[in-house]
Order: C-alpha cells, then sequence, then structure tokens
C-alpha cells in the first residue's frame, strides 16, 4: 500500500532534492491507513517525521504565493487504525515576506536560506510546471526563473530539502534533475487497488462489496470514490448490477447498464439472430464462440481471461481470409449487444504502420501539433463507451501499436495526449486478419499459407465437415505462428488466449445462394424504407440467386461476401434503380417491381405488375 510514500521518506533520507509528478491533487493514505485530505498534508507529515528536525516549512505556489506548510493551523489527516496523531503546528517561514512577492524575489529569499548551515528548512513549490515549463527556447523572465532554481538546486546544503511539485514530467524542465546528484524525480501514480480498497473500507466498513468496487474503480483517484462510496452507503439492499451502473456513471458519465440488461433468453437465441435475422451465414461455429465469449462477460468472468472488471469485457482475434463476414459479424454483435451499429468503431491498421502513428490514436506528445485534440481511438471511446472496437488486419500495425494494445487489454484503459484517462472496460475488443491466406509475411519474405489453403480445399478426400475442419485449424495456427515467431509478442498473444475465431471460407453453392437471398433481403427492406410513401413494392423470383452464384461463382470464390456484394450490385441493383427512377419520372404510385431472370437473354430483368 502506498508504495511511493515509502520511496519517498526513503529518498528524502538521502536527498536534498525531491520532483513529485502525477496524481498530486488527490487525497492520499499511507501504509499505516493514515488518510491526507491533500498533499500538502501529507507533506507536512512526512517532514515532521524525518531526523532532521525541520524548524522552517514553508510552501510556495504561483497563485498563493508563500505562506507556511499546513498553515491552516490544523491537518486533515485521519486514520482507521490507532497510528491517528496529530501533525505538529509549523513555524511561520514567511513571516517577514510581501505575500505577493514575485517569485524571484521568493527564490533569491529561499537560496539565502537554503545554502546555510541552521535552522533546517523543508521547502515546497507547487506547479513547477506553470512557473517554467520545458522548452527549447525560454524567454528571459524563464531564464532568470530556471537559472534561479538551478542555483537552488546546486547549492542546497543537505540539512534542507527542497520538493517541487509538477503535474507532468514532460513539463518539468531537463535542466532541474539532469546530471544532478542532489535530485531524486518521483512519480506520485493513481491509486492502486490496494488503496482503493482501504479508502473504501475507511468509508463503508465491511461492507460486501468492497473488492467488486475495488475492481470496477481500477483508474479512478481517491476523490472520485467519495460520491461512490457515500451512494453505497445510502442504499444497504444495493446489487451487484447497482453497483457496476453506479460506478459506470463516475467513471464513463453513463449510468445505462447495457451488459447487465443482456437477458439469458437473448444469449440463448443469439445464434438464431445473427443467423436468421442479421444474415451471418455459414459462419455457425465463429457465432456460438461469440456468444460464448458473452455469457462469460455477463456472467462476470470474461474479460481477457483474467476476470478482473477492469478489463474489456471481451476480446477476440477474427482469422480468415477477405470476404467471409469478419467485420460483418463485428458490426452485427454492436447491434446485439447495443441496439444500434454505430456503436461500431474500426480501425484500419493499414494505417498505422509507421510508429509516429501511434500518436493517431491516443494523440500527439505535448508540445506537438495536435496533441490538444487527443486520439483518434481515445475519443471515440469516451464519447461511445458501449461500443465493439474493430482493429482491422492487425498484422499491418507498427510493434509500437501492439504495445498499445497490450496496455489496453491489461488494463482496461488508455491515457491520451492530454492527460484524460480514457475507460475500455464496457467495450468489446476485436482483431481481424488475413493471416493463414498470406503468400508473403510481414518482412516480405514468401511464405505458404495460401498455399496449403489451396491444397486443403482441393483435397476430394475430405469430407465437408472434415475440410472445414482443417481449415480453421489450419487458421488457428498461422495466428499463434505469428505472434509467437514472426513478431516475437507471446505476450499478446497470451491477453487473446483461446478467443481466435476462425471463419469458413464460402466455397459451396449452396452457401453462396443462402448469402445472395439475405442480401436479396437486404435490398427489399432498403427499398421499403425509402419508396414505401409512393406504395412502390420489390419482389425477387427464385432463380434470380441461383442465376447470380452460377454467373459469378469463380468471382465469389476468390472475394467472398464481397463478390456475392459486388455481383448482386452489378446486375440488380443497378437495374431497380433503372426502374424506380422511370417509374418516378412518368408519375406511377403503386408499382410492384419483380425482379426476374430473361433466360432468353441471360440477364436480369425488372418487370411491373
Amino acid at each position: 500500500m502506498s508504495v511511493w510514500i515509502r520511496n519517498f521518506k526513503s529518498a528524502l533520507e538521502s536527498r536534498p532534492v525531491l520532483i513529485l509528478h502525477g496524481n498530486v491533487r488527490d487525497k492520499y493514505i499511507d501504509p499505516s491507513g493514515r488518510l491526507y485530505e491533500n498533499l500538502t498534508d501529507l507533506l507536512a507529515q512526512v517532514a515532521s517525521e524525518l531526523p532532521l528536525q525541520f524548524s522552517e516549512r514553508v510552501r510556495f505556489d504561483v497563485v498563493d504565493r508563500e505562506r507556511p506548510l499546513g498553515s491552516s493551523g490544523r491537518s486533515n489527516a485521519r486514520t482507521t487504525g490507532s497510528a491517528a496523531q496529530k501533525p505538529p503546528q509549523t513555524p511561520d517561514f514567511a513571516q517577514g515576506l510581501e505575500q505577493r512577492a514575485p517569485p524571484g524575489r521568493i527564490l533569491a529569499d529561499w537560496l539565502k536560506r537554503l545554502q546555510t548551515s541552521e535552522p533546517n528548512s523543508f521547502c515546497v513549490l507547487y506547479y513547477l510546471d506553470k512557473l517554467v515549463a520545458y522548452s527549447e527556447s525560454y524567454s528571459d523572465v524563464e531564464k532568470e526563473l530556471l537559472l534561479r532554481l538551478e542555483k537552488l538546486i546546486e547549492n542546497i546544503t543537505p540539512n534542507h530539502r527542497l520538493v517541487l511539485v509538477a503535474l507532468r514530467d514532460t513539463m518539468v524542465p531537463v535542466e532541474l534533475y539532469l546530471q544532478s546528484p542532489k535530485t531524486y524525480v518521483l512519480p506520485i501514480p493513481v491509486p492502486g487497488k490496494t488503496e482503493r480498497k482501504a479508502y473504501l473500507k475507511h468509508r463503508l466498513g465491511e461492507h460486501g462489496f468492497l473488492d467488486l468496487i475495488a475492481d470496477l474503480t481500477d483508474g479512478l483517484y481517491l476523490r472520485d470514490l467519495d460520491n461512490i462510496a457515500e451512494a453505497v452507503r445510502s442504499r444497504p439492499d444495493i446489487s451487484v448490477r447497482e453497483v457496476r451502473r453506479l460506478v459506470n456513471k463516475y467513471r464513463i458519465g453513463e449510468q445505462e447498464d447495457h451488459w447487465g440488461a443482456l437477458s439469458v433468453e437473448k444469449l440463448r437465441d443469439a445464434v438464431h439472430w445473427f443467423v436468421e435475422v442479421e444474415g451471418v451465414k455459414g459462419q455457425d461455429e465463429a457465432i456460438t464462440k461469440v456468444r460464448d465469449t458473452l455469457v462469460l462477460a455477463r456472467a462476470g468472468g470474461g474479460g481477457t481471461g483474467t476476470g478482473l472488471a477492469s478489463k474489456p469485457r471481451g476480446v477476440l482475434f477474427f482469422a480468415g481470409p477477405t470476404g467471409v463476414g469478419k467485420t460483418f459479424v463485428a458490426k452485427k454483435l454492436a447491434k446485439f449487444l447495443f441496439g444500434t451499429e454505430e456503436a461500431f468503431l474500426r480501425f484500419d491498421m493499414s494505417e498505422f504502420k509507421e510508429e509516429h502513428t501511434v500518436s493517431k490514436l491516443i494523440g500527439s506528445p505535448p508540445g506537438y501539433v495536435g496533441s490538444e485534440r487527443g486520439g483518434m481511438l481515445t475519443n471515440a471511446v469516451r464519447e461511445r463507451p458501449f461500443s465493439v472496437i474493430l482493429f482491422d488486419e492487425i498484422e499491418k500495425a507498427h510493434p509500437k501499436i501492439m504495445d498499445l494494445f497490450l496496455q489496453l487489454l491489461d488494463d482496461g484503459r488508455l491515457t491520451d495526449s492530454r492527460g484524460q484517462t480514457v475507460f475500455f472496460t464496457e467495450t468489446v475488443i476485436i482483431f481481424t486478419s488475413n493471416l493463414g491466406a498470406r503468400t508473403t509475411d510481414s518482412r516480405g519474405e514468401p511464405i505458404q499459407e495460401r498455399l496449403e489453403v489451396e491444397r486443403i480445399l482441393a483435397d476430394e478426400q475430405l469430407r465437408p465437415e472434415e475440410r472445414r475442419q482443417k481449415i480453421r485449424e489450419h487458421f488457428r495456427r498461422a495466428v499463434e505462428s505469428f505472434f509467437m515467431l514472426e513478431i516475437s509478442r507471446p505476450e499478446l498473444l497470451n491477453r487473446i488466449g483461446n478467443n481466435i475465431v476462425p471463419f469458413n471460407y464460402i466455397d459451396t453453392p449452396e452457401l453462396q445462394t443462402e448469402i445472395v437471398r439475405s442480401q436479396f433481403r437486404q435490398i427489399q427492406e432498403d427499398f421499403h424504407d425509402r419508396w414505401s410513401g409512393a406504395g412502390h413494392r420489390l419482389e425477387f423470383e427464385e432463380t434470380v440467386a441461383g442465376w447470380i452464384v452460377q454467373k459469378h461463382g469463380r468471382h465469389i470464390a476468390e472475394f467472398g461476401a464481397r463478390g456475392i456484394v459486388n455481383a448482386v450490385r452489378d446486375e440488380v441493383e443497378t437495374a431497380i434503380a433503372y426502374a424506380v427512377l422511370e417509374a418516378e419520372d412518368r408519375g406511377a404510385q403503386h408499382v410492384t417491381f419483380r425482379v426476374a431472370l430473361d433466360p432468353t437473354r441471360q440477364r436480369v430483368e425488372i418487370r411491373e405488375g
């Protein structure tokens, strides 16, 4: 618990200058269980416990200028156990100085005091990065302040302590700690689970949901827990679902619990919904695996295999050739879970081949152009925290992007360029890839993946189900080989676990015909939405679907469902468009357009009835 506090005390015993950065505006709880309302109270307590016995303790920040450390005359420190004690009163170091003296004068006075042998002084400077922020070039005023700070660090004697506090380490001038044996830089992290649980126990006592709330609040500050704890305490009969909804309110600003509303009955009917209602054909094994992942997530045991509530609800790796429905299934999954395909977010990894493109996802680093805008990924998830996120063709991404994925799957959150934390705890993460159907690897070397697939497909001794099973095993092995051998990232493969979902080839006329008919149903629905006001109807004759498969079979076998979409557009949709526009031109109403096959001319024709 509070390892950084122990490191802070240890560093103060040997180093006269410390730079603290990070979580400097929170509450804190130390290893003894003592609670501090702010960093000032914590520093005052730490100063009182050091062997040096400081007779003068003062803090200075840009807004309030100089005042004694703990000058309010009381401390807000509290404890959960027997370690409670009242921090000693601190003498007024600032007496005799003007309260609104300029920073240069304050630092000059500190230099006089901190290079003397007595009395022992403990000085804290708040918001160092606002006083002088890191830059490649400084103004004359900044140069003067920076020089005074460097002199402070260079000339401080071992009996004094100087603590410099900053929000961001990247904004701390490097001149203050590079090649400076007197200076120690220490980050203050966001509180871990142990700290969050200890704080919640302080607020709620021995509550039954302490572990759950501590898990769900990963990435939050102790101050964030106040409202959550108050709401939980006011509802003694609160349920697990209500706890999740309550935490979401403070974590992602949304109270609706889409996952809690996912009923067992809906999960039982998931395969039927994907296949019959939404038209996902020939991928029953993949849909079953997706359904099983949702069952685990709904029961609270999903995520990336660890069962921790702070991780994404599910992670899936869709493997298979182009045009078999990987993206289509991901879109329908968003609709199944969250009621709309607008909850589907797609990122094409072919756009992230270079190292610098990681900034497109989370934003440019501070100081770079566009850093104030944040990133495409973090902005999208902040706006829609309940979503299905598809990273398409992951094998094309730069290795640095892989590090980002590892953090996302491990922690369930990312911090963007503006320092804002974005939570992925209500999302499903899907990776897709053509691994297993390539002719060259990521280094451009020729490989036999495509030839192996063609060999399996051409093996006439295999029954259809045996052929499908061998194809699935081939794609699963290809994904494992890519992570283990080709890019040497077994840790990312471990996070995906056994959630590699191979997709079947669309390789039989029967299956292709089913998909064409499904396309026809979608066209009919779209036609009704567009033309029902004019009373028009659209019908298809049964022979059309089989004819399209027969004519475009070779193209469909090569390009899968995309080949079907292209064939239907060329043969059917264009003809429908011409017929409707002609009817509109002559003012016809309540027309039934029948898509039929002209056997003599071997083409689709539109008959009006």
